[in-house]
């Protein structure tokens, strides 16, 4: 009973984090025409801690907070692609999203091991994979989904149609990478740290039942 109130708690304090996080400049870094978010930190954190089905949760609050940003924040790009198609947008702002947690939990368990350093390096690389994969996911979709409308996202992104490709796939790297990095440095040391207050509450739970 204990573990499924921590479980829950921490669900949903990763839920309000990412709401903070979407809902205010906190989570988005504006580069124009578009931003680097941190939004995907607590999606990895959740999806590695509490599991897939927490990180699915998660990863829709982000894909949520993206669609919201449309009205909220509205940039020349996201008010493009809305006008554009509502629908292909929806697709766009919730599917990469969803799909970070499941990259991150399989890289994570494929690696995961009794080590520190297995688990370290689990952990990392899970953060960086699934970071890369929104960035992959979501500028893949953009130019791919909006390809028929290649004239005006040329315009939106100051290029031409025939150079649209290279440019998204340039911002794709300029912004992913530090996103990356950012979340691997910042989700190995809360993960350990999340996973060791776990496992003390395991043995009080283990000590209190023998006893």
């Amino acid at each position: 009973m204990r573990e499924k109130t921590r479980k829950l708690t921490i669900t949903a304090l990763l839920v309000a984090l990412t709401f903070l996080l979407g809902l205010t400049p906190i989570g988005y870094i504006p580069i124009p025409p578009i931003a680097i978010t941190l939004i995907c930190i607590p999606v990895i954190i959740g999806t590695i801690t509490q599991g897939l089905r927490v990180g699915l949760i998660l990863g829709f609050v982000f894909g949520l907070t993206s669609f919201l940003q449309i009205f909220i924040r509205p940039t020349p790009l996201s008010q493009l692609i809305f006008s554009l198609s509502p629908l292909k947008t929806i697709i766009l702002v919730f599917i990469p999203r969803l799909i970070v947690p499941i990259t991150t939990f399989f890289v994570h368990k494929a690696i995961n091991g009794e080590s520190r350093s297995r688990q370290h390096a689990a952990v990392g690389t899970a953060a960086f994979v699934g970071s890369i994969t929104n960035t992959i996911l979501f500028l893949g979709a953009l130019y791919l989904l909006f390809l028929p409308e290649a004239d005006q996202m040329a315009a939106a992104f100051g290029t031409t149609p025939e150079l649209l490709l290279g440019v998204i796939a340039t911002i794709g790297a300029i912004n992913g990478l530090p996103e990356a990095a950012v979340a691997v440095v910042l989700c190995i040391p809360i993960v350990y740290a999340l996973s060791k207050l776990k496992n003390r509450n395991k043995t009080k739970i283990q000590n209190k039942t023998e006893s």
